[in-house]
């Protein structure tokens, strides 16, 4: 009777698991032919911008981007404006400077048009609003030359995207940025960093941060979206490292979660002890510089994986679980 009763349950856990499945399936189909989001080339827009046809090009991207040009002036480029005419020499000045008509060559021979990159943000978005229904999805992904200001940003639920980051080594910033950061120029990484963005600013509020492992469990559960949105099993794309950083994680696994708890880390609360484990730098603090930044990232995905394997929650139950310690126990994470 009482192997019965095990069987039993775990036959209702797989029907369960199944239903849940069928039921994401389904949605995900019907939300992919619905779901897809406007593309605006600004820097199309703004860079044909000249002495003759000044006026007609500001009115016409003021009609589909109010107050648009000015916040991409004061937040990206640094341009401070006093009146109109300091406004216009200023503009005037920046789409004829050299520099900048250089990089925005080089963004259009990487992005002729949206079509490259539209198709996979309509099936990210699709998956990640059958997940989450009662998100809203943004009115426009908006396309800019930064000039190496912002990768990513958002205004009035208009995600803005710096292409210029996007673009490998062509970007003139690449030789003088630090070898660690030189990777996160890859093409590949801009809806990885664009999901980041707004699922943490999505569920942020709601999760505290007290210690360590609420930021390991939290960034965890972001990627372990991500990874979901993207239907990938490339963990170089979704963490944002490169293969050589991945290999590096993979063999030395267990090692970095006995460091984590034999240095007495995982319920600190001194953020400056663990900051390398969630930001960019060259290497993870307390770990041998061969490993790459930001291991909280992949530890964290690493126990959202498990937690899952041994869970029936859902995706909106995961993120409304804040229970780190509990999430960490159940995952029966041990490398």
């Amino acid at each position: 009777f009482y192997n019965l009763q095990i069987y039993t349950f775990a036959l209702m856990k797989f029907i369960k698991k199944l239903l849940i499945f069928f039921i994401l399936s389904s949605c995900v189909s019907d939300e992919k032919s619905n779901v897809e989001l406007e593309f605006y080339r600004f820097d199309h827009q703004f860079s044909e911008i000249n002495e003759n046809n000044y006026e007609d090009k500001l009115s016409e991207i003021e009609k589909v981007l109010p107050g648009f040009v000015d916040y991409y002036l004061n937040n990206h480029i640094g341009m401070f404006i006093d009146n109109d005419s300091v406004k216009k020499s200023n503009i005037l000045s920046f789409t004829s400077f050299e520099d900048v008509v250089l990089l925005q060559n080089k963004i259009n021979n990487n992005f002729p048009d949206e079509s490259e990159i539209s198709g996979k943000f309509n099936k990210a978005f699709s998956i990640y609003l059958s997940y989450f229904p009662e998100k809203e999805l943004p009115n426009k992904v908006i396309t800019i030359n930064s000039f190496s200001s912002y990768g990513v940003d958002v205004r009035d639920n208009n995600i803005i995207i710096g292409l210029d980051y996007y673009i490998g080594d062509e970007n003139p910033m690449y030789s003088t940025v630090y070898d660690y950061m030189k990777v996160r120029y890859n093409k590949e990484f801009m809806i990885p960093d664009v999901l980041e963005y707004l699922i943490s600013s999505d569920f942020l509020e709601n999760n505290p941060f007290s210690n360590f492992l609420d930021d390991l469990v939290f960034k965890g559960k972001v990627m372990y979206i991500i990874q979901e949105c993207l239907s990938s099993e490339d963990i170089a794309v979704i963490l944002r490292y490169s293969e050589e950083s991945v290999n590096w994680c993979n063999l030395y696994e267990d090692k970095i979660w006995e460091e984590i708890i034999k240095s007495d880390l995982l319920y600190s609360s001194d953020e400056k002890r663990y900051r390398s484990f969630f930001y960019d730098a060259p290497f993870t603090k307390g770990m041998p510089i061969e490993s790459p930044g930001r291991l909280g990232y992949f530890v964290g995905l690493k126990i959202i994986q498990k937690y899952m394997s041994n869970s029936d929650e859902t995706f909106e139950e995961l993120m409304k679980n804040t229970n780190s310690q509990d999430i960490l126990l159940k995952s029966k994470y041990k490398p």
